[in-house]
């Protein structure tokens, strides 16, 4: 091989290894293909199984007002219509900051529970949140897996928030 074709692979390499956390949209980061997709937009949203009792979302961590659209049902699926909603503890929402960044989360109202993590990637925060419903036999452990599975896939790590 000459130099010159040398040069080129390890250009277009270097550029997918960087391209990994180049996503501007949700729907950029890798994500395992035998998920169930539910939604693409603002958010990302894939159920980890058929029952649809489990899954992962991510949400651009932007102020946004795609959330209010009420004209828009595709949204009426979700857990919350907005990320930070999973970063934030109120009456219905029990948080669990954990030494790495991440979050337990208990979501009373919705009788749900799992993992959530702000990261920053290219420059864009973004909320992921792996969930389960309180009836499933999803654990949180199984979740924080999961979660860190998506992170080594993406070469992303949760920040603090």
């Amino acid at each position: 091989m000459d130099a010159k074709k040398i040069f080129l692979m390890l250009l277009v390499s270097t550029l997918l290894i960087g391209s990994v956390c180049a996503a501007k949209n949700v729907n950029d980061f890798a994500i395992d293909k035998s998920y169930d997709n539910v939604h693409n937009g603002t958010y990302y949203s894939l159920s980890l199984n058929e029952k649809q009792d489990s899954g992962i979302t991510i949400f651009k961590n932007a102020n946004d007002d795609a959330y209010d659209n009420e004209s828009d049902d595709a949204y009426d699926n979700l857990i919350h219509g907005e990320g930070q909603d999973y970063l934030t503890a109120d009456d219905d929402m029990k948080i669990d900051k954990n030494s790495d960044n991440t979050v337990d989360f208990t979501d009373i109202d919705h009788s749900e529970h799992g993992i959530a993590e702000l990261i920053d990637c290219d420059g864009q925060q973004f909320i992921v949140v792996f969930w389960a419903k309180d009836t499933s036999d999803v654990k949180k452990s199984d979740l924080s897996s999961l979660l860190n599975e998506f992170n080594k896939d993406n070469n992303v790590d949760a920040i603090a928030f």
